[in-house]
Protein backbone atom coordinates (compact mmCIF):
# COMPACT_ATOMS: atom_id res chain seq x y z
CA UNK A 1 0.00 0.00 0.00
CA UNK A 2 2.35 2.31 -1.25
CA UNK A 3 0.28 5.47 -1.45
CA UNK A 4 -1.71 4.98 1.93
CA UNK A 5 0.31 7.78 3.78
CA UNK A 6 -0.10 10.04 1.48
CA UNK A 7 -3.94 9.22 0.90
CA UNK A 8 -4.83 10.12 4.21
CA UNK A 9 -1.91 13.19 4.66
CA UNK A 10 -3.60 14.46 1.84
CA UNK A 11 -7.36 14.17 3.38
CA UNK A 12 -6.44 15.63 6.69
CA UNK A 13 -5.34 18.14 4.34
CA UNK A 14 -8.14 19.13 2.50
CA UNK A 15 -10.41 18.86 5.30
CA UNK A 16 -8.36 21.20 7.24
CA UNK A 17 -7.73 23.33 4.63
CA UNK A 18 -11.79 23.80 3.79
CA UNK A 19 -12.15 24.41 7.63
CA UNK A 20 -9.78 26.58 7.99
CA UNK A 21 -10.34 28.78 4.86
CA UNK A 22 -14.13 29.07 6.48
CA UNK A 23 -13.62 30.35 9.47
CA UNK A 24 -10.73 32.75 8.82
CA UNK A 25 -12.78 34.30 6.10
CA UNK A 26 -15.76 34.79 8.72
CA UNK A 27 -13.15 36.41 10.90
CA UNK A 28 -11.88 38.86 8.10
CA UNK A 29 -15.45 39.46 7.79
CA UNK A 30 -16.63 40.52 11.07
CA UNK A 31 -13.32 42.33 11.67
CA UNK A 32 -13.92 44.79 8.70
CA UNK A 33 -17.92 45.12 9.00
CA UNK A 34 -16.79 46.22 12.35
CA UNK A 35 -18.53 43.28 13.99
CA UNK A 36 -15.36 42.67 15.99
CA UNK A 37 -13.03 45.83 16.48
CA UNK A 38 -10.42 44.12 17.64
CA UNK A 39 -6.85 43.01 16.44
CA UNK A 40 -7.14 39.91 18.02
CA UNK A 41 -9.73 38.84 15.20
CA UNK A 42 -7.60 40.26 12.13
CA UNK A 43 -4.61 38.45 13.40
CA UNK A 44 -6.23 35.18 14.16
CA UNK A 45 -8.64 35.65 10.65
CA UNK A 46 -4.77 36.07 8.71
CA UNK A 47 -3.16 33.00 10.16
CA UNK A 48 -5.94 30.43 9.93
CA UNK A 49 -5.85 31.48 5.95
CA UNK A 50 -2.26 31.44 6.19
CA UNK A 51 -2.11 27.56 7.31
CA UNK A 52 -5.02 27.14 4.22
CA UNK A 53 -2.15 28.42 1.94
CA UNK A 54 0.42 25.94 3.64
CA UNK A 55 -2.13 23.05 3.23
CA UNK A 56 -3.44 23.69 -0.57
CA UNK A 57 0.45 23.92 -1.41
CA UNK A 58 1.39 20.42 0.70
CA UNK A 59 -1.74 18.82 -1.38
CA UNK A 60 -0.17 19.88 -4.57
CA UNK A 61 3.29 18.77 -3.19
CA UNK A 62 2.03 15.16 -1.73
CA UNK A 63 0.16 14.64 -4.66
CA UNK A 64 2.92 14.97 -7.11
CA UNK A 65 4.44 11.84 -7.31
CA UNK A 66 1.13 10.06 -7.54
CA UNK A 67 -0.02 12.05 -10.16
CA UNK A 68 2.90 11.94 -12.51
CA UNK A 69 2.83 8.98 -13.93
CA UNK A 70 -0.55 9.55 -15.25
CA UNK A 71 0.05 12.80 -16.91
CA UNK A 72 3.71 14.53 -15.60
CA UNK A 73 2.45 17.96 -17.74
CA UNK A 74 -0.86 17.74 -16.04
CA UNK A 75 0.62 17.26 -12.51
CA UNK A 76 2.95 19.99 -12.94
CA UNK A 77 0.25 22.50 -13.84
CA UNK A 78 -1.54 21.46 -10.77
CA UNK A 79 1.42 22.11 -8.55
CA UNK A 80 1.62 25.41 -9.84
CA UNK A 81 -1.94 26.19 -9.60
CA UNK A 82 -1.85 25.35 -5.89
CA UNK A 83 1.71 26.91 -5.09
CA UNK A 84 -0.54 30.07 -6.65
CA UNK A 85 -3.41 29.80 -4.56
CA UNK A 86 -1.27 29.61 -1.24
CA UNK A 87 1.06 32.51 -2.33
CA UNK A 88 -2.17 34.73 -3.18
CA UNK A 89 -3.54 33.79 0.01
CA UNK A 90 -0.58 34.91 1.97
CA UNK A 91 -0.17 38.16 0.08
CA UNK A 92 -3.76 38.95 1.03
CA UNK A 93 -3.42 38.46 4.73
CA UNK A 94 -0.17 40.28 4.28
CA UNK A 95 -1.99 43.34 2.66
CA UNK A 96 -4.86 43.18 5.27
CA UNK A 97 -2.00 42.95 8.24
CA UNK A 98 -0.12 45.78 7.58
CA UNK A 99 -2.75 48.18 5.55
CA UNK A 100 -5.68 47.17 7.65
CA UNK A 101 -8.27 48.03 4.34
CA UNK A 102 -10.63 45.38 3.12
CA UNK A 103 -10.62 43.93 -0.56
CA UNK A 104 -13.81 43.93 -1.86
CA UNK A 105 -14.02 40.15 -3.11
CA UNK A 106 -10.89 38.49 -2.53
CA UNK A 107 -12.04 35.27 -2.40
CA UNK A 108 -12.94 35.21 -5.83
CA UNK A 109 -9.25 35.10 -7.15
CA UNK A 110 -8.62 32.42 -4.55
CA UNK A 111 -11.52 30.83 -5.45
CA UNK A 112 -10.53 31.26 -9.48
CA UNK A 113 -6.98 29.69 -8.63
CA UNK A 114 -9.16 26.39 -6.89
CA UNK A 115 -11.72 26.06 -9.58
CA UNK A 116 -8.95 25.96 -12.14
CA UNK A 117 -6.56 23.26 -9.97
CA UNK A 118 -9.38 21.49 -8.82
CA UNK A 119 -10.05 20.19 -12.65
CA UNK A 120 -6.73 19.43 -13.10
CA UNK A 121 -6.85 16.82 -10.55
CA UNK A 122 -10.45 15.95 -11.21
CA UNK A 123 -9.05 15.45 -14.86
CA UNK A 124 -6.06 13.45 -13.36
CA UNK A 125 -7.99 11.67 -11.27
CA UNK A 126 -10.20 10.23 -14.04
CA UNK A 127 -7.65 9.65 -16.67
CA UNK A 128 -6.04 7.68 -14.13
CA UNK A 129 -8.74 5.44 -12.12
CA UNK A 130 -6.82 6.71 -8.41
CA UNK A 131 -10.77 7.32 -7.09
CA UNK A 132 -14.05 5.79 -8.57
CA UNK A 133 -15.21 7.18 -11.81
CA UNK A 134 -18.42 8.59 -10.33
CA UNK A 135 -16.30 10.91 -7.88
CA UNK A 136 -13.81 12.12 -10.39
CA UNK A 137 -17.02 13.27 -12.46
CA UNK A 138 -17.97 15.02 -9.53
CA UNK A 139 -15.25 16.68 -9.26
CA UNK A 140 -15.29 17.45 -12.50
CA UNK A 141 -18.78 19.37 -12.49
CA UNK A 142 -18.02 21.17 -9.29
CA UNK A 143 -14.78 22.82 -10.17
CA UNK A 144 -16.49 23.55 -12.99
CA UNK A 145 -19.82 25.17 -11.69
CA UNK A 146 -17.63 27.02 -9.11
CA UNK A 147 -15.59 28.91 -12.12
CA UNK A 148 -18.81 29.49 -13.70
CA UNK A 149 -19.80 31.36 -10.60
CA UNK A 150 -16.91 32.92 -9.84
CA UNK A 151 -17.16 34.72 -13.78
CA UNK A 152 -20.50 35.26 -13.24
CA UNK A 153 -19.70 37.38 -10.06
CA UNK A 154 -17.10 39.20 -11.87
CA UNK A 155 -19.45 40.24 -14.26
CA UNK A 156 -21.75 41.44 -11.92
CA UNK A 157 -24.46 39.03 -12.79
CA UNK A 158 -24.81 37.11 -9.15
CA UNK A 159 -23.41 37.55 -5.57
CA UNK A 160 -21.99 33.61 -5.33
CA UNK A 161 -21.22 34.83 -1.08
CA UNK A 162 -25.40 35.52 -1.07
CA UNK A 163 -28.99 34.25 -1.82
CA UNK A 164 -29.21 31.55 -4.07
CA UNK A 165 -25.41 32.18 -5.68
CA UNK A 166 -24.59 30.32 -2.96
CA UNK A 167 -25.81 27.48 -5.06
CA UNK A 168 -21.93 27.39 -7.15
CA UNK A 169 -20.17 26.48 -4.29
CA UNK A 170 -22.56 23.11 -3.33
CA UNK A 171 -21.48 20.57 -6.06
CA UNK A 172 -17.68 21.31 -5.70
CA UNK A 173 -17.94 21.77 -1.72
CA UNK A 174 -19.61 18.29 -1.94
CA UNK A 175 -16.49 16.78 -3.79
CA UNK A 176 -14.20 18.58 -1.17
CA UNK A 177 -16.26 16.77 1.65
CA UNK A 178 -16.47 13.27 0.33
CA UNK A 179 -12.85 13.55 -1.22
CA UNK A 180 -11.32 13.51 1.97
CA UNK A 181 -12.89 10.92 3.47
CA UNK A 182 -12.18 8.16 1.01
CA UNK A 183 -8.48 9.00 0.72
CA UNK A 184 -8.59 8.49 4.56
CA UNK A 185 -10.55 6.04 4.94
CA UNK A 186 -10.04 3.67 1.68
CA UNK A 187 -6.89 5.30 0.19
CA UNK A 188 -6.24 5.75 -3.27
CA UNK A 189 -5.75 2.71 -6.12
CA UNK A 190 -2.90 0.94 -6.91
CA UNK A 191 -2.69 1.76 -10.89
CA UNK A 192 -0.01 1.14 -13.41
CA UNK A 193 -0.10 3.43 -16.26
CA UNK A 194 -0.33 1.56 -19.46
CA UNK A 195 3.19 2.70 -20.98
CA UNK A 196 4.34 0.84 -17.66
CA UNK A 197 2.22 -1.93 -17.80
CA UNK A 198 3.66 -2.85 -21.19
CA UNK A 199 7.24 -2.81 -19.98
CA UNK A 200 6.61 -5.11 -18.02
CA UNK A 201 4.99 -7.55 -20.43
CA UNK A 202 1.76 -6.24 -20.16
CA UNK A 203 0.78 -7.56 -16.93
CA UNK A 204 -1.52 -4.41 -15.38
CA UNK A 205 -1.80 -4.58 -11.68
CA UNK A 206 -5.27 -6.17 -10.56
CA UNK A 207 -8.13 -4.25 -10.49
CA UNK A 208 -9.50 -2.99 -7.19
CA UNK A 209 -6.00 -3.13 -5.75
CA UNK A 210 -5.34 0.34 -3.86
CA UNK A 211 -2.57 2.28 -1.86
Amino acid sequence: MPYRKTAVLVGLLFLSSTLTFSVGSSLLEDYFSGTDSGEGGLLAGVLLEAYTAFAVAGIGVALFPVLKPHGRRLTVGYLILRCAEGAVIIAFGCYFLVSKNELTDYDLLVYAFSGAGGLVLSHLLLRSGLVARWLSVLGLVGYAVLLTGVACDLLGLVDINSGAGRAFYVPGGLFEAVLPLVLIFKGLRLVVPESVAGDRGGRPMPKGARG
